[in-house]
């Protein structure tokens, strides 16, 4: 074991409610056990509600920790007013501090991406643009960055399934007790918000709901929609409201599930999707995002088109009548995901970036 492992800071946002960032380094950091020469700390940031104070102690309690022990540091914006901002003050103080980072840029929201191109593109040079490195879901916002001025390496990385997750599962259990002509379960889990295309699926549900007599939609996840959904699919059949889950709970959806639908309007590459198809599921999503470079239509299931309620329904009513080629779908989907996705893999690729960088700092 070596004597001097690597202290790595890490602030990640403070949900109630873990989102991609939290879930995404929930998974890394217990992977990463296994390398003696990498510690990490983690700090809570954001979620302190309508305090006006909050913004300034995630600044304070940033200085805390970055720390003289501290040797490199992973920051995690988003292309999104807050979050851009906070992390870009952390890039500054440790730019001052002399502490090399990476910024690892999750969520990407088009509309915010146009007022950095036009407003903050200095603003973005000066804070991240000292990155050592710059990490992304997608090509598309690789070339953005790149296309700000960025000088340095940008690197395309996928989100990852903790390993834990699937320790107790069997595809070949799952796909034996399978029965499509009994129950067909379509599972929608992630944040409840309008910009995930809920809507869009409780109505495309509804149209083809009276002509297959077996089949039910879950709506899992908690958000600012939240209430709106509830009340829309209160006297609606064959849909199921379970609000928020986490843990065994979110495990046995993915268990007990179908099919996995997430008519997004826009993404990263959400984990959601990526810890269904580690169960087997073959997916519905949208062209979005980094869902477009490493989404395979007809391998791992079908597009839907953005906000298009007509089209969504004919892809779940096609998708619904070839039972044998979701098996398919399903069997790839898992296989796929073992070799590609999970953590225990993807850290072994990540950590090249901490040893790479420290070694050139």
């Amino acid at each position: 074991m070596k004597n001097n492992p690597q202290t790595i800071l890490i602030p990640i946002p403070n949900k109630i409610h873990k989102g991609g960032i939290c879930t995404y380094w929930s998974a890394m950091i217990h992977s990463f056990q296994k390398f003696s020469d990498l510690e990490f700390k983690v700090l809570k940031v954001g979620n302190r509600g309508k305090n006006i104070f909050g913004p300034p102690l995630d600044q304070w309690y940033f200085h805390k920790a970055s720390n003289p022990k501290i040797d490199m540091a992973v920051i995690n914006p988003t292309i999104e007013y807050k979050a851009f901002f906070r992390e870009a003050m952390f890039a500054k103080q440790l730019i001052r501090k002399g502490i090399p980072f990476i910024a690892f840029f999750h969520a990407w929201n088009f509309d915010f991406e146009k007022k950095v191109t036009h407003k903050y593109k200095n603003f973005f040079l000066n804070s991240y643009g000292r990155a050592k490195k710059i990490i992304t879901l997608s090509p598309e916002a690789k070339e953005k960055i790149l296309e700000w001025g960025y000088q340095g390496e940008v690197v395309v990385e996928t989100t990852v399934v903790n390993s834990k997750m699937i320790e107790h599962f069997s595809i070949g259990e799952k796909l034996a007790a399978q029965n499509f002509s009994k129950k067909i379960k379509i599972l929608f889990l992630a944040r409840m918000e309008r910009e995930k295309g809920v809507f869009e699926l409780i109505d495309a549900f509804q149209k083809i709901y009276p002509d297959f007599n077996n089949i039910e939609l879950i709506l899992a996840g908690n958000g600012t929609a939240y209430n709106e959904v509830k009340s829309y699919v209160e006297n609606l059949p064959g849909i199921r409201l379970v609000g928020y889950v986490e843990g065994e709970e979110k495990e046995m959806l993915f268990k007990e599930s179908d099919l996995y639908c997430l008519p997004t309007y826009a993404e990263g590459l959400p984990v959601s999707v990526l810890e269904a198809m580690a169960f087997g599921l073959p997916i519905i999503t949208t062209k979005v995002g980094g869902l477009k470079y490493f989404f395979k239509e007809n391998t791992m299931g079908y597009f839907s088109k953005v906000k298009d309620r007509e089209d969504l329904e004919q892809v779940l009513r096609t998708s619904l009548q070839n039972p044998e080629v979701l098996s398919k779908i399903a069997q790839y989907n898992f296989d796929y995901a073992q070799e590609n996705l999970m953590s225990d893999t993807i850290s072994k690729l990540f950590y090249r970036h901490f040893i790479g960088d420290s070694t050139d700092a």
